[in-house]
């Protein structure tokens, strides 16, 4: 049961982390809120967040690419919202 909605809740947006991610359709604290790590590639300044076995698919095709490799956590339709990658 969505507790942010029925309490309404005051949003800060601190899941967007200052515009870089759309927002969670549910407020940090809501037992609706659900993260996941995904993995974020980044590569002559251009970045890609993908789940994490696309990434390690990905990865051990081009090994030695020059990729810089982190993790973010975010929730599942954070992740759907995000627009599609249009390649490095």
């Amino acid at each position: 049961m969505c507790l942010c909605k029925e309490n309404n809740w005051c949003r800060i947006w601190q899941e967007t982390q200052d515009g870089k991610y759309p927002p969670s359709e549910h407020a940090p604290g809501c037992n609706e809120y659900k993260q996941e790590e995904f993995t974020v590639i980044e590569y002559d300044g251009t970045r890609c967040v993908m789940e994490q076995h696309e990434a390690k698919e990905m990865l051990a095709d081009d090994e030695n690419a020059g990729y810089t490799v982190s993790a973010v956590m975010l929730t599942r339709d954070q992740f759907e919202r995000m627009p599609d990658f249009q390649g490095f």
